[in-house]
């Protein structure tokens, strides 16, 4: 309504502009008359005329913008008056299509929602016995956690327990351990242990079977290995455990590292001891040096570790520091050694048992030659048996055949044995295969005794051949 009214008043503006313009032309014209046509009369009527004119045109706008006013009031009250009723009309018309619409849309949507319904109602009941399931096996699983948590609760009881026994046991053990005799003793076990594992119990003496006795006072090692070609190393177990154990006992860096260096200062003093000892010049037999046993890598880790000279100090001091791993290889190579130097001394004994051996082959093979020999005259006696019997018995009985005499049974051919014994054994083993000397060969073949077995072997299968065909001989010559 507002942009009818300002279209109708620039209307009637513009059109006011072009009557004031037409005027001012006719008043210009006239003027233009006045001035150059008619006298000055003339043109001062025509002027008032004119200003009459003008006034009349003036009263005349004033009207028409009067009525232009009222005409503008009404169109603009019939614009809103118009306005209102179609609003109100497409009002009532937009409501009677959106109530249609949500009708016909209410009644799509229930159809639609229902039919939906139905499809999540069959794809949810699967998951809802799914979730179910589920809901029961949680219930399960709760049980058993619940079971499983209180065993579980025991056995931490038990463990706190079993903890605190052996914190107990720990303790009892750190105590024991800051015992000299205590830490002797374990050291001693650990090396017997290592013995026996390197197996060198029998060739190993312990402490209380050796002792050696100096001007001064009486020494004691607390193990020596005895060595092939009497041979023997001493061996003695220090355990120095106070100041190692302290550094790790307490938790500050500065006092664990006095702690550690006073303990690399006990392994150099061990090693000055037992340098002052001089096992070697007691042992006879023993070589220049002694073996200075820690029942711990640790241990001599440490000290090492904080004295980067204490091996080789020891060394020159012919101490050498071992630990169960060193000293594992040390007395295996010393069981290998003694396994090396009993097969040397069993080798006479072997060269023995192999001279006996052949001398018992060789009455042996006289024996199955003569028994071969007898077997030959068998089976020539068979045969001129048999021939005897084919020139003198067999034809007249076959006479007696042709003349109707006859137990029912054929008589069964004969023939000649063509089998006999394989001449001269002793020649074709050559006695054994073995030439034994009289001297006394330290390089005699350990391998004579299965070599015997299977030659013994052969000439036993042989003899049961021999048997066999004897007796069947004889049984023919019997017949």
């Amino acid at each position: 309504m507002n942009s009818s009214g300002t279209g109708i008043g620039t209307f009637i503006d513009n059109n006011l502009l072009l009557i004031v313009a037409l005027l001012m032309f006719l008043l210009g014209v006239l003027l233009s008359y006045v001035v150059y046509s008619r006298p000055l009369q003339q043109a001062r009527r025509e002027i008032e005329r004119l200003q009459m004119q003008l006034h009349n045109e003036e009263q005349l706008h004033e009207e028409r913008l009067l009525m232009l006013d009222d005409a503008q009031d009404r169109l603009h009250n019939t614009f809103a008056v118009t306005s209102q009723r179609a609003l109100r009309e497409n009002n009532q018309q937009f409501m009677q299509l959106a109530e249609e619409s949500m009708k016909r849309f209410h009644t799509e949507s229930r159809a639609d929602l229902d039919q939906r319904k139905q499809s999540i109602d069959h794809l949810v009941g699967p998951i809802k016995q799914a979730l179910e399931k589920t809901g029961e096996q949680i219930q399960e699983i709760e049980k058993h956690r619940q079971a499983s948590f209180g065993a579980l609760g025991e056995q931490l009881r038990n463990l706190s327990v079993d903890q605190m026994a052996l914190r107990q046991e720990t303790s009892k053990l750190s105590t024991a351990l800051r015992t000299p005799g205590t830490r002797g003793q374990w050291g001693e076990m650990s090396l017997k242990r290592i013995v026996e594992m390197a197996g060198m119990v029998e060739h190993c003496d312990f402490l209380e079977q050796v002792q050696r006795s100096n001007e001064d006072r009486t020494i004691r090692p607390d193990m020596v290995v005895r060595m092939p070609d009497k041979r023997e190393l001493v061996i003695d177990a220090k355990s120095p455990m106070d100041a190692y154990m302290n550094a790790f006992a307490t938790e500050n860096d500065a006092e664990r590292q006095g702690y550690l260096l006073h303990h690399a200062k006990r392994v150099r003093e061990h090693v000055r001891v037992l340098a002052g000892k001089r096992y070697w010049e007691q042992f006879e037999n023993a070589p220049d040096f002694v073996v200075l046993f820690m029942p711990g890598e640790q241990f001599l880790g440490a000290a090492m570790e904080q004295d980067k000279n204490l091996m080789q100090d020891a060394l020159e001091m012919r101490v050498i520091l071992s630990t169960p791993a060193t000293l594992m290889a040390l007395l295996r190579a010393v069981a290998f050694g003694w396994q090396q130097s009993v097969l040397t001394e069993n080798a006479g004994k072997i060269r023995d048992v192999g001279t006996e051996l052949h001398k018992r082959l060789t009455v042996f093979i006289n024996h199955v030659d003569k028994l071969g020999k007898n077997l030959e005259s068998g089976v020539d006696t068979y045969n001129r048996l048999l021939g005897s019997l084919e020139r003198s018995v067999l034809p007249g009985a076959k006479k007696l055949s042709e003349l109707g005499v006859s137990s029912g049974r054929e008589l069964a051919d004969t023939e000649p044995l063509e089998v006999s014994p394989r001449v001269s054994v002793q020649s074709e083993l050559e006695l054994g295969g073995v030439e034994m000397s009289d001297d006394k060969n330290e390089n005699v073949s350990v391998a004579i005794e299965p070599a015997m077995g299977v030659v013994g072997h052969n000439a036993e299968l042989k003899i049961d051949q021999k048997n066999q065909d004897a007796s069947d001989a004889v049984s023919g010559i019997r017949k």
